[in-house]
């Protein structure tokens, strides 16, 4: 009767042929479509292969500039010999990208559908990121000539190029919902480089309030070295990052504390970021323990509850042992099967 009906045939062809587009353009989760989608000349598929080696490429571009631009802001005045020259060729990858996004068809969020349309991917992109893309991209020699005189300092431009942060973002975003990746370890991962990232930033920051005070012996470093400005690098960086990992834990302040007003400034905002650091750790942390081990409580409930009922109603002994090996089965292949998902 619904095949007749030309209505219900209509709506259910569109449905049908909505599914397949959507299928053929979105692979699932860790999956990769073995169709090829067919877009404009000179457009690239953001699905695939050779775009995706591009975007994993650039992210560990941005893992070194997410370590060396607040190294630089922290501890270097002017350019260093090849780490100016590995600034420059980092910014020049991003640099491409910034032209090759022009011709990378993006997702519609209402058709999920690939746009390849060449002037709806250049207007998306310049009311978009494209402005914050460029400033994050120029050349820190080019930044100190633009900057006036007070603020050309090395590192003040360099920090803009933290912005390439959001593709560690979306990075992560991708696996924790790749079923390829294991999610407890993807959670891990990204609380760790959170850590650690604001162990590293928090560490150069503090050394640039003493490197920058008018008396260094009155400051949280020069109290305990007072030549500090003549050690190296490798010297000042540890001492720096010592700082920040014992103000971070909690351990408290030893020999290492603030001294004038400016840190003491510091050192309050920092306790209260390190507040909310903390429980957002600890909870991710705790959510992820729970959700573990909640599969093996509850099978701890169950089998209490099977014998109590075997008791209370005075089953057989060869019943309930034939009960209890059933639930330590299920919940057996259970687990076997879901880490065969994971893995």
């Amino acid at each position: 009767m619904s095949l007749c009906n030309p209505a219900t045939f209509s709506f259910s062809h569109l449905t049908l042929n909505k599914i397949s587009l959507t299928s053929r353009w979105i692979p699932s989760f860790g999956g990769r479509s073995n169709r090829s989608v067919k877009l404009r000349r000179f457009i690239v598929s953001p699905l695939g292969t050779h775009y995706r080696l591009w975007e994993t490429f650039l992210v560990f571009l941005v893992f070194y500039t997410a370590w060396v631009s607040p190294f630089e802001f922290g501890f270097l005045e002017k350019p260093r010999g090849p780490l100016a020259i590995i600034d420059n060729v980092v910014n020049g990858f991003f640099a491409i990208d910034i032209v090759l996004t022009f011709f990378v068809a993006y997702l519609d969020k209402a058709s999920y559908l690939l746009i390849d349309n060449p002037k709806q991917i250049a207007w998306r992109y310049t009311r978009t990121w494209l402005a914050l893309d460029v400033v994050s991209t120029i050349p820190s020699e080019v930044a100190r000539e633009i900057l006036p005189p007070a603020l050309r300092h090395y590192g003040y431009f360099n920090m803009l190029r933290l912005w390439q942060l959001r593709r560690v973002s979306s990075m992560f975003a991708r696996l924790e919902k790749d079923r390829n990746f294991n999610y407890f370890w993807v959670r891990c991962a990204k609380l760790i480089c959170v850590t650690l990232f604001a162990v590293h930033c928090d560490g150069c920051f503090y050394f640039l309030l003493a490197a920058r005070y008018q008396d260094a012996k009155r400051t949280w470093i020069g109290a305990v070295m007072e030549n500090f400005h003549d050690e190296s690098l490798w010297v000042q960086y540890v001492t720096s990052i010592y700082w920040s990992i014992t103000a971070l834990t909690t351990t408290g302040y030893g020999d290492l504390h603030a001294v004038n007003i400016r840190e003491m400034e510091f050192d309050i905002f920092y306790m209260l970021f390190k507040l909310g650091l903390t429980a957002y750790i600890i909870g991710n942390m705790t959510n992820l323990v729970v959700h573990c081990t909640s599969r093996t409580r509850k099978f701890r409930d169950t089998i209490q509850s099977a014998s109590s009922f075997a008791q209370r109603n005075r089953l057989p002994v060869r019943l309930q042992e034939q009960m209890l090996a059933h639930l330590c089965l299920r919940y057996r292949t259970d687990s076997e099967g879901l880490q065969a998902r994971d893995s």
